[in-house]
């Protein structure tokens, strides 16, 4: 099992391929970054739950990262097709949460970015 503050830590104090710094912030260019912000709680290298919304040609997705994929980095991230509507999407996405009793890992804030 991973531990989530030592990867941060050396995300932070170290080197990051998807780190780009500037005079005022520090991005992350990873595709799963749900912000942008190189931060503890937006990067998806130093989470063991993550969960980002991505579209391929036209579809939407969930992607979840789950603890027990850690030791099989090609299959970490679950893939769940999404409906087009925003309403309906959000509905998957919440019960889809709750199913996995995740919602104490991602606060409804979330949910809108």
């Amino acid at each position: 099992m991973q531990s989530d503050d030592v990867v941060w830590t050396l995300i932070k104090n170290g080197f990051c391929s998807f780190k780009t710094k500037t005079r005022t912030d520090t991005f992350c260019r990873n595709e799963y970054n749900v912000t942008g912000l190189c931060t503890k709680q937006a990067c998806p290298l130093a989470n063991s739950r993550y969960a980002t919304v991505r579209e391929h040609d036209g579809i939407l997705y969930l992607y979840m990262k789950t603890v027990e994929r850690s030791h099989q980095p090609s299959r970490m991230w679950e893939r769940v097709k999404l409906s087009k509507n925003y309403e309906t999407a959000l509905k998957q996405v919440e019960k889809r949460f709750v199913e996995l009793t995740c919602e104490k890992f991602y606060p409804s804030a979330i949910f809108h970015r």
